[in-house]
């Protein structure tokens, strides 16, 4: 019998037992009745005994109780069946997520310390997004339960759950992402001069990132001496981050490795909106600053003085391209410009605006990165159309 039904069967049991009780003669054995005590008796009227209103109350009570305490028994039972699906359906989801990532027995252990709980519910949001992940790792650093044997477990258990730089699902937040052999585009800037260079990861931890230094001679470049080392990486599909890392140390052994300390200050660049294409043609454009093309473009001022540069179109996508130049104007470039130029052989009649992200000096030649503005759907897919051509060879290349 359940445990409702046999809380009914008490509270009806109950008002049954006082009547019984009520109904016990408790008068003489003996009858002592005479014609007499028919004879009617004016005294005053009949009354109703006090302990049936008591016990009509009480049954009116119980009934009321006893219906809202069993709405309440099985409203709270309902809840506990909810709430064990719900359990039931995230820790099925938990285990599929973790089977699915190769996730050790180890890390698995050590994500139930970092979110100090067992609770599946809580313990899916933090490996499905990385945002997530990172809050809950703030939050472990800065409280009582944090060790500094833990910092080796976070990096192996961010790297177990796939939250690296090559998983594009997620974003790139920190500089812990990267992994060995990641391309790196370095710049150091000291004396009112850029030096540029390519290096790669060559092995990281959770607060330092070790990276290959340039060579000088043959032999490799003391970057000791420098506060920081300006980075960008490029992740195809997705975006160009820009992050700058601080000189720690540099190895001087046989590995000759600069260290840098981890960050978490990521500055994303722009969105990839196509592929890029090899172009390699050299084509002419139009210098004016941007408060100049602002002017011009509402029509506020007649045409300024623009300045006419010949460049190397590297390379180009929908959303930019890249150009090269092998010596700066009279008035030096800078990030914020804009360069005008017509798209020859293509089908827009109207001239294109690149806006100057970046400019990077690279031996001896400058490399300059940008991106279309007020470019519209049609035109872009003019844009598409001419590198298909392009990438067709329909359109002559530079040699």
């Amino acid at each position: 019998m359940s445990n409702s039904l046999k809380l009914r069967f008490r509270l009806t049991l109950l008002p049954l037992a006082w009547l019984m009780l009520c109904g016990i003669d408790r008068g003489p054995k003996e009858s002592n009745f005479a014609l007499g005590d028919l004879q009617a008796s004016y005294e005053g009227p009949s009354v109703i005994p006090t302990s049936f209103y008591f016990l009509l109350a009480f049954a009116i009570a119980a009934g009321v109780g006893g219906f809202f305490l069993l709405r309440y028994i099985r409203a709270k039972q309902e809840q506990e069946e909810l709430d064990q699906i719900v359990d039931d359906q995230a820790q099925l989801e938990l285990d599929t997520e973790l089977e699915a990532r190769r996730v050790s027995e180890e890390n698995r252990e050590f994500l139930r310390k970092l979110c100090d709980t067992e609770d599946p519910v809580e313990l899916v949001p933090v490996i499905m997004s990385f945002e997530e992940f990172e809050k809950v790792v703030e939050e472990f650093k800065a409280s009582p339960r944090f060790r500094a044997p833990a910092l080796a477990q976070i990096f192996n258990l961010r790297k177990a759950l796939g939250f690296t730089i090559k998983n594009s699902e997620y974003a790139f937040l920190c500089t812990q992402m990267l992994l060995n052999g990641t391309k790196l585009e370095c710049q150091i800037h000291s004396k009112g001069k850029s030096v540029a260079f390519m290096t790669s990861v060559l092995d990281a931890n959770e607060t330092e990132l070790l990276i290959k230094p340039p060579t000088v001679k043959g032999r490799p470049a003391n970057l000791k001496q420098f506060p920081e080392i300006a980075c960008r990486l490029r992740r195809e599909g997705d975006a160009d981050y820009d992050f700058t890392l601080r000189v720690l140390d540099q190895i001087t052994d046989e590995m000759n490795a600069v260290v840098l300390e981890q960050s978490k200050h990521i500055r994303t660049m722009r969105i990839r909106q196509s592929e890029r294409i090899s172009v390699n043609i050299e084509m002419d454009f139009q210098l004016v600053s941007e408060a100049q093309y602002e002017l011009e473009k509402m029509e506020e001022q007649s045409r300024g003085e623009h300045i006419p540069i010949t460049a190397k179109v590297v390379d180009m996508s929908a959303g930019g391209i890249k150009l090269q130049i092998s010596k700066m104007p009279a008035r030096p470039i800078i990030t914020g410009d804009v360069l005008v130029f017509h798209l020859a052989r293509s089908s827009l009649r109207q001239d294109l605006a690149a806006g100057v992200l970046q400019v990077v000096p690279r031996g001896g030649l400058f490399d300059l990165h940008t991106t279309f503005r007020e470019v519209d759907t049609l035109t872009r897919i003019k844009i598409n159309q001419y590198l298909d051509r392009v990438q067709k060879s329909e359109i002559p290349q530079a040699a």
